[in-house]
């Protein structure tokens, strides 16, 4: 009699844990679906209320259940003070979700994808192996990697890159030094002429191919002088290596890359400020987009428009307005309409052309 009750109350004892463990379960799949369902969102797949209803064999009711609870934690994040907005469930379409909001605000569509590795291929920075893997990576994140790939197939064809080295170390090790505030070693070579050298990185800048490394402000004058550069070619840096360290640079020796940038004609040469005043004799659009901080002051009547660029006095500027040919007049700061005549006579006399200036 009493085993008899004793096999009973095991009976039910295992009766009863085995209803929790199956309520248990339950709850357990709940979440899992429901949090399987919200991942899906967030990865950008649009689902319909049918397709759910049978990958996870449920009735509408419980599908739509689901869903009000990730509308739930959706209008809550939105009224906390965390900045992650995810946006609410976009269910223009009946029977379908999506997080449209968080996914054109978070993520990188095909053709912004696109546009990027245009712009990292016409760059030719980086040597081939750096820029597959770049590639590669940012394919990753395309929806459609087909179409991306059928419009990057020709640039990946033909390129060439400047850099022999693997550039994104150089670059990570220079990014340290710049935040620690270290003075690196390093030998450089301009000219063929090689030296080793001391400096504390301020600044790293991209322009015309080549990723430079700065140890002085936008201002500073490009040197001939190796001993005295300020301006690097991260790629021609050889066996940089940290030698000190608290090497804080004064506020007002920044280097501002938008600045050069904007007043250098997109070519990477150091100078001092100035107003450059020209005459160009073609479209103006050619220096508007080249300067953004220049302005059109009045048409004159031979045809020409006469601007006002806010440039430097760098070596670059003096390289573009050479390049302009006879679509450029300079007509101040004199200086530098000096120097564009006398480029030019020298050049002249490279052809065999002896030029005099009119008195």
């Amino acid at each position: 009699m009493f085993t008899c009750c004793l096999v009973d109350s095991f009976t039910s004892a295992t009766k009863k844990a085995e209803n929790i463990s199956r309520i248990g379960r339950i709850f357990m799949n709940s979440q899992k679906r429901v949090l399987t369902i919200f991942i899906q969102l967030l990865s950008g797949v649009s689902l319909t209320k049918q397709d759910l209803m049978n990958d996870y064999k449920k009735q509408s009711s419980t599908i739509q259940r689901d869903i009000a609870l990730i509308e739930e934690v959706l209008e809550e994040q939105v009224r906390s003070a965390n900045k992650l907005d995810l946006g609410k469930l976009d269910r223009k379409d009946k029977g379908m979700y999506q997080l449209t909001q968080f996914l054109e605000s978070n993520t990188l569509s095909d053709n912004e994808l696109l546009a990027i590795i245009k712009v990292i291929y016409a760059s030719r920075a980086f040597n081939k192996k750096e820029i597959y893997s770049l590639t590669h990576k940012i394919l990753l994140l395309a929806e459609d990697k087909k179409r991306v790939k059928h419009f990057i197939s020709n640039e990946q064809l033909n390129y060439q890159g400047v850099s022999r080295i693997d550039l994104l170390a150089q670059i990570n090790f220079i990014s340290d030094a710049i935040l620690d505030n270290q003075k690196i070693e390093f030998e450089y070579t301009k000219c063929g002429v090689t030296k080793t050298l001391q400096r504390v990185p301020t600044a790293i800048h991209f322009s015309d191919l080549y990723f430079f490394m700065l140890s002085a402000s936008h201002n500073a004058q490009d040197n001939g002088d190796l001993s005295l550069l300020n301006k690097f070619r991260i790629n021609n840096i050889v066996n940089p290596r940290v030698i000190s360290s608290k090497n804080k640079t004064p506020y007002k020796e920044r280097f501002e890359s938008g600045i050069l940038t904007n007043r250098s004609a997109h070519l990477p040469f150091l100078g001092h400020e100035l107003t450059m005043i020209l005459d160009f004799y073609w479209d103006p659009v050619y220096v508007l987009d080249r300067f953004p901080d220049s302005k059109i002051i009045k048409e004159n009547e031979d045809g020409s428009f006469r601007i006002e660029v806010q440039a430097n006095d760098g070596y670059g500027v003096k390289m573009w307005l050479l390049s302009q040919g006879d679509m450029v007049k300079v007509i101040s700061p004199r200086h530098l309409k000096e120097y564009i005549i006398q480029d030019m006579i020298g050049t002249l006399n490279y052809y065999g052309y002896e030029t005099r200036l009119k008195d």
